[in-house]
């Protein structure tokens, strides 16, 4: 999470979306940035508009003056994504603090099925917040000012550079494992199911970030 004092500009880092190369690049610049733990570096606005901003505005906070970015991968490329990152070699070993994480011994269909699972029976590796969890309100509704499609990132670069008259050229990070995602037909149908407000968001956002077309459509987690 980065918070910019004179422009009220807050950038939420949501996972898997290369966010974390904007953060480097611009946590000196920040008024606040939040590195560690990641639970904080990837504070979901609901948490920051309720508890973080107050803290860190001293006292109460006008919404209105701020404005609040985000980004979203669609969400098969953003489970591939996590799926490729944790079959990476050192959580294969038994003793690894993170070894519930590890998927390299899984096919991306099978992972997807876990995905399906309530969260209090699911694996550790498909206990995800969602693709736009960052971004939502504690109701479940996109609350960010803007939401940025991964493939928009050049967008959101340009947006944040013009605003804070700062050339920007990031460096990439964070790169996954390069697997194949190989799923049935039927396996992602029910996967577009259980997740279909999320599909439907990204469907709905547009290359400069507007949010008018997502704010009504909620997004429950079971």
């Amino acid at each position: 999470m980065l918070y910019f004092h004179k422009k009220r500009l807050v950038l939420l880092c949501q996972p898997k979306t290369g966010t974390t190369a904007l953060h480097e690049a611009l946590s000196s610049e920040a008024s606040t940035a939040i590195r560690t733990p990641p639970t904080a570096k990837h504070v979901p606005y609901g948490t920051f508009i309720n508890k973080v901003a107050p803290f860190i505005s001293g006292g109460k906070v006008d919404r209105s003056k701020l404005t609040v970015v985000s980004v979203m991968r669609e969400p098969i490329d953003w489970f591939g994504s996590w799926y490729r990152y944790n079959s990476r070699g050192d959580l294969a070993r038994p003793g690894s603090k993170f070894h519930g994480k590890f998927t390299g011994n899984i096919s991306f269909d099978d992972y997807l099925k876990a995905l399906l699972l309530p969260r209090k029976d699911a694996p550790e590796y498909a206990r995800l917040g969602g693709p736009c969890s960052v971004a939502l309100d504690n109701d479940g509704y996109v609350g960010v000012n803007k939401l940025f499609r991964y493939t928009d990132l050049d967008a959101l670069v340009d947006y944040v550079s013009k605003l804070l008259d700062k050339p920007l050229n990031l460096p990439k990070s964070n790169v996954s494992e390069d697997r194949r995602l190989d799923a049935s037909g039927e396996t992602l149908a029910r996967v577009r199911k259980h997740f279909a407000p999320d599909f439907e968001i990204y469907d709905k956002l547009r290359p400069d970030g507007s949010v008018a077309n997502v704010t009504g459509i909620c997004v429950k987690r079971g």
